[in-house]
């Protein structure tokens, strides 16, 4: 080795261990400050740069519905807001931006088919309506989504803190960034407010607090009735392993209840319909569209989703590295039952809810993504030797 490059690597290694001394006995501070700051930011830029999206006019009139019953007044009432709300060009791009749209601004009646889609969300209106007390329903939403990612910055600090790991936040703020949670507390919907609930039931369920887990994933799912799949997973490797099997059990069968009541009451289309909206075209409207099942469209939209998730998303490369990671670092004979159940319910609901409803954007998987990686982040925490926790 040359004189010179022995200086440089001496240079290297004193500063290396200089940052290593002042780092050690500060880094749950650091690592904390580093996750608080990522959440903040979000929270902030989202307050300040807020992004409209066409489902908020949708949400809009779903909290107005009690009050409004006119269906033209409702419409126009409901795009009266909007355009209190975002500028001119915002407000043309969702009103002219294509044939949908522009049908949906012109058409009260066609507009009217699709809310059966949004108030199956029953307990996202409902807080938003409270909220319109202080301010008007579109605001509303955005104080939800401001409120959400505040709150999920909250919830995996605690889980952090709990388990004597807060080192890892800049580690947990690369997987918000990689699990798209910016763009989640951008948009109005009711994804990220659902995913506070998600994890929070993580979390005092593996703290062995069943009944307040179980009440926080019937929370969840009165937001966004699709994490039914999740709760029944979870339900059933609950019964197999043991912990929590009675409240888990109880907690299914208000969601399957829960369930009939929202489809039976808020004349929503119905699972085809619903994926055929999604996947195949945006019809203009609802009514006399009855399209019959097809196996082959069914599995065209299973490819073209995975194709699109693969070519602009992040969930399915992300869940690869968890597997990955737990197939070459965790020992699954040191995990407890608990943190099992979890972890495989979590893993398998992904799954069950792809098959299901193939969703492409890594949005509606957040909540598995980041309690998986949390549940593994401690699991490694936990299982790596003494000697590399003091680096």
């Amino acid at each position: 080795m040359s004189r010179a490059a022995q200086l440089l690597e001496t240079v290297f290694l004193t500063l290396y261990r200089g940052v290593c001394r002042i780092y050690r006995p500060l880094r749950s501070w650091i690592g904390a400050g580093v996750l608080a700051l990522l959440v903040i930011t979000t929270a902030a830029v989202v307050h300040v740069y807020p992004v409209s999206n066409w489902d908020m006019i949708a949400y809009t009139a779903s909290i107005l519905e009690p009050e409004i019953t006119d269906p033209m007044e409702l419409h126009d009432k409901s795009y009266e807001l909007l355009k209190e709300n975002v500028s001119p060009g915002e407000f043309l791009t969702l009103t002219q931006d294509r044939e949908y749209r522009i049908r949906q601004f012109k058409d009260p009646r066609a507009f009217a088919t699709m809310l059966g889609f949004y108030r199956l969300k029953v307990l996202y209106i409902e807080t938003a309506r409270a909220l319109t007390r202080f301010v008007d329903p579109v605001k509303a939403l955005r104080l939800i989504s401001i409120g959400s990612a505040l709150a999920v910055g909250a919830v995996l600090m605690l889980w952090l803190a709990r388990n004597g790991a807060l080192m890892y936040g800049p580690v947990v703020a690369g997987l918000l960034v990689l699990s798209s949670f910016g763009e989640s507390a951008a948009l109005l919907s009711p994804d990220l407010y659902a995913s506070v609930f998600i994890l929070l039931a993580a979390f005092l369920y593996l703290e062995r607090q069943d009944i307040p887990a179980a009440l926080s994933l019937i929370a969840a799912f009165f937001i966004r009735p699709d994490h039914l799949a999740f709760i029944g997973v979870f339900f059933v490797f609950a019964w197999i392993y043991g912990p929590g099997r009675w409240v888990m059990t109880a907690c299914f069968a208000i969601c399957v209840a829960g369930y009939v009541w929202l489809t039976s009451n808020s004349d929503h289309p119905g699972w085809w319909i619903h994926l055929w909206f999604t996947h195949v075209e945006y019809v203009p409207t609802l009514e006399g569209f009855h399209p019959p099942f097809s196996a082959a469209i069914y599995l065209k939209m299973l490819v073209r989703s995975t194709v699109r998730s693969i070519m602009h998303q992040n969930w399915l490369a992300l869940l690869f590295a968890e597997v990955l990671f737990f197939a070459k670092v965790i020992d699954p004979a040191q995990l407890s039952e608990r943190t099992k159940v979890l972890l495989y319910g979590m893993f398998a609901s992904i799954c069950a809810k792809y098959i299901v409803f193939p969703h492409f954007e890594t949005r509606f998987y957040f909540p598995y993504l980041m309690a998986m990686a949390m549940i593994m982040l401690i699991a490694w925490h936990r299982q790596e030797p003494q000697s590399a926790k003091r680096v």
